[in-house]
């Protein structure tokens, strides 16, 4: 974030958005990843999502770049915890919620969610490492059938 004023407080100009970073595994969840970039982009804000086109960068880059430059953090969950680059403890999914720390976050988990692999489950329950993990405040039910939002206090 830019310095604009002496005590601190960013003051944006008038043109500058509140950028939405969306996170999920691409495949599973396409058709929610489309609702969500519509909903964001119908609040004017900007919805920053990894699909923009080919780059000369790894993906690695590209979502750490395209966080770093986010205000909003949304996490789309269900069955899938996706892949492990070589050499990578955890997947972009889960990198991607631990770069995202220091923002608000809001977590949409799909349910039922009978074949949730066993990495996702544990991101979710807070059991690999719950000091990373904030504390969920709220769970609210979705108009989507079988999700829920939950709304996580910042670390």
């Amino acid at each position: 974030m830019s310095q604009g004023s002496r005590d601190g407080v960013v003051i944006r100009t008038p043109d500058r958005r509140l950028r939405v970073f969306v996170s999920s595994t691409l495949g599973e969840l396409a058709e929610e990843r489309r609702a969500v970039s519509r909903a964001i982009s119908a609040l004017r804000l900007t919805p920053v999502m990894f699909e923009a086109g080919a780059r000369p960068y790894s993906p690695v880059e590209v979502y750490r770049a395209y966080l770093a430059q986010s205000d909003v953090f949304i996490g789309l969950y269900w069955q899938r915890y996706g892949q492990l680059l070589p050499g990578a403890r955890v997947s972009g999914l889960e990198e991607e919620f631990d770069l995202s720390g220091g923002l608000p976050r809001l977590l949409y988990v799909r349910a039922p969610a009978p074949d949730r692999e066993p990495r996702l489950a544990d991101l979710l329950a807070g059991s690999r490492g719950s000091s990373r993990l904030p504390t969920v405040i709220s769970v609210l039910p979705l108009s989507w059938a079988g999700w829920c939002v939950m709304t996580w206090r910042c670390c």
